[in-house]
């Protein structure tokens, strides 16, 4: 098959395209940047048609010739023009319009596990509304909702892991922020079942008009999910609570530097320290405000003030997936064992 695929130059990106190519089909890349794609040219042979999903001029006849649309577009952040609302409402339904004009058979979209009506941050919100243009748009679609994505080159895992090397390590005091103790629920997922699942899909009927889950086996709350990563790296941890909590509420998070410093006479481990949610505010509203890349934004905290999991047995069935859990699948690339 003939295939365009938006976001081939990004971490999931490029997993799909791989599969796609391997599976034999010709893939035409939509690049903001032709120059950033050139690696891409190279490796693929694959055609770079140079468009951005912002300026839906720009996108004029990039589906034409093409039998799918694979679109892997988003942000986790808001960037400068790189708005939600424009990058995933806008952006989807200008590509739709595209691939509808061409005459596409089939519309694979990358939405988010979360996404529903009426969410509470303005990611999932404007996911839902790219949905929403996709399912209207009489397209063969099918839509896939990913938990948080891991593998060896992405920013999730990789971001916690360098927090606790050097420098990082040292100049935390060895500490590791989680964000209200870590009680949500995620449920990550290995890159290798998206890429997987996308690459498929474009040749798979009976995946037309579907919805799936992409998650991991097994829901894992925040606070696990970091001590799994710090244990594959070889670390302990040492997860301090503010003393009283039951008796005092918040006002107990004013003892957490005595903790801190008493973990600290307990080297070497990571000290996994609470963050307040209101603290947590703080430090968001400082990184929108004076970074060009904010590390932490306030819309993540809304997502994180909630558990985000899903059923992974829909996708399992109908892809032919083997998923492992998450303890393995990080090791694979952090070179640990898998603690337990």
């Amino acid at each position: 098959m003939k295939i365009l695929l938006s976001g081939a130059t990004g971490f999931v990106g490029s997993a799909v395209l791989d599969q796609l190519v391997t599976a034999g089909h010709t893939v035409r890349i939509l690049a903001r940047d032709p120059l950033s794609a050139g690696h891409i040219r190279k490796k693929y042979n694959a055609e770079i048609f140079h468009g951005n999903i912002l300026n839906a001029k720009s996108l004029a006849g990039c589906a034409d010739g093409m039998d799918a649309v694979v679109h892997l577009v988003g942000v986790i952040a808001e960037v400068g023009e790189n708005t939600f609302e424009r990058v995933h409402a806008q952006g989807t339904q200008s590509l739709v319009a595209e691939a509808k004009k061409a005459k596409v058979k089939r519309f694979i979209h990358m939405s988010a596990l979360g996404t529903r009506a009426n969410a509470r941050s303005k990611y999932h919100q404007s996911k839902w509304e790219a949905e929403e243009a996709v399912r209207a748009s009489g397209l063969d679609w099918t839509i896939f909702r990913p938990s948080i994505i891991y593998g060896p080159d992405d920013e999730f895992v990789n971001l916690f892991a360098r927090m606790m090397r050097l420098p990082l390590n040292v100049l935390q005091l060895f500490t590791l922020p989680v964000i209200e103790g870590g009680w949500s629920h995620l449920q990550p997922v290995s890159v290798d079942d998206v890429a997987k699942c996308f690459a498929v899909a474009v040749t798979k009927p009976d995946a037309s008009k579907k919805v799936y889950d992409l998650c991991g086996p097994t829901p894992l709350r925040l606070r696990d999910i970091l001590q799994t990563i710090a244990g594959a790296m070889g670390h302990d941890t040492l997860m301090v609570e503010p003393p009283l909590k039951k008796w005092i509420g918040g006002w107990s998070n004013f003892f957490l530097p005595l903790c801190v410093f008493k973990g600290l006479l307990i080297q070497p481990r990571v000290i996994m320290m609470p963050v307040p949610m209101e603290a947590a505010k703080i430090v968001a509203l400082i990184n929108e405000t004076f970074l060009s890349k904010p590390l932490l934004n306030r819309d993540q905290l809304l997502m994180l003030e909630e558990d985000n999991t899903g059923d992974p047995a829909e996708a399992v069935k109908d892809f032919d997936l083997h998923p492992i859990e998450f303890c393995e699948g990080i090791r694979a690339y952090l070179g640990g064992p898998c603690p337990h």
